[in-house]
């Protein structure tokens, strides 16, 4: 997207925090990419070779309610599982293998649409889950076992009751522009350097900027997420780590965001890929974070 936008999502399967261009995208790469497998694992071999169908043969298998090859190829990732787990697919020999109808209620309930539907939490919770989620942010506090997986223990809910509760609600949040974001990081910089505190800062950036503390607490505290996912990405030469900082303090002193995405135009200048951009910058601030303020 020539904007740069990207969208933090939840994984429907996993629950992992993961970023993509395309707001209606529902899984993280990792599990499309697993269910891509399984979809191609699942579909039948026919290794001898194919005779010629009678016609009463034919119009049997016209009006048999199994599901081919070739439509499920046209499901998508859930609609696949759901046709696997029906027992739908064939096996190697042709035959449809025997299941019993408690397995097939156990599995569909564990598809990401049954596990909405039955996950049912009163008001208050909600209220309760979303006060917790919010004040880890505010406060940018990283758990090692995550926001959620903690929220769900002191409160004893489930985990997946707890990461739908709360990408429902951060559905319904404003998106900042890309020069709001902007704005956003530029002044968080300038005021690393004055305000005693993060608090302090946090409040002069919504009075320069015009946003509320929630838009301005969630961005920043966007901007130094995502550690753990760029622990594989190689490192740069620290001939490579100046030069992203250049650009990146070139970036900051501007007044306006380049029409390129930030780690995509650094990346270009400096010979690096944009992941490893990325892991250098979120370095650079967790840094300067824990140095002023922690």
């Amino acid at each position: 997207m020539s904007s740069g936008l990207v969208f933090r999502k939840d994984c429907a399967d996993c629950g992992r925090n993961f970023f993509t261009p395309d707001r209606k995208v529902n899984l993280c790469p990792r599990c499309a990419g697993k269910n891509q497998k399984r979809a191609q694992r699942a579909e039948p071999k026919d290794e001898t070779p194919s005779k010629p169908l009678s016609t009463s043969k034919a119009s049997t298998k016209a009006r048999s309610p199994s599901a081919g090859p070739d439509d499920l190829m046209r499901c998508g990732p859930k609609e696949f599982q759901i046709h696997k787990q029906r027992g739908d697919l064939q096996g190697g020999k042709g035959q449809e293998v025997p299941r019993k109808p408690e397995a097939t209620k156990r599995s569909l309930a564990q598809t990401p649409d049954r596990a909405e539907e039955e996950i049912a939490l009163t008001e208050e919770q909600e209220q309760e889950i979303i006060r917790r989620y919010q004040a880890y942010v505010k406060r940018m506090e990283k758990l090692l076992e995550g926001r959620r997986k903690r929220i769900a223990s002191e409160m004893d809910l489930p985990y997946r009751a707890i990461v739908l509760a709360v990408r429902n609600w951060n559905r319904k949040q404003k998106d900042l522009s890309r020069e709001e974001r902007f704005q956003v990081e530029k002044s968080y910089f300038r005021l690393l350097e004055k305000e005693a505190s993060f608090a302090g800062a946090k409040e002069q950036i919504t009075r320069e900027t015009g946003l509320d503390e929630w838009q301005v607490s969630r961005y920043l505290d966007l901007l130094h997420d995502g550690e753990e996912r760029l622990l594989k990405v190689p490192d740069v030469l620290p001939e490579q780590k100046t030069a992203v900082l250049a650009e990146y303090h070139s970036y900051l002193a501007a007044s306006a965001p380049p029409a390129l995405p930030l780690h995509t135009l650094i990346a270009e200048r400096t010979g690096v890929t944009p992941k490893q951009v990325h892991k250098v910058l979120l370095s650079y601030r967790l840094s300067r974070f824990l140095e002023r303020w922690k």
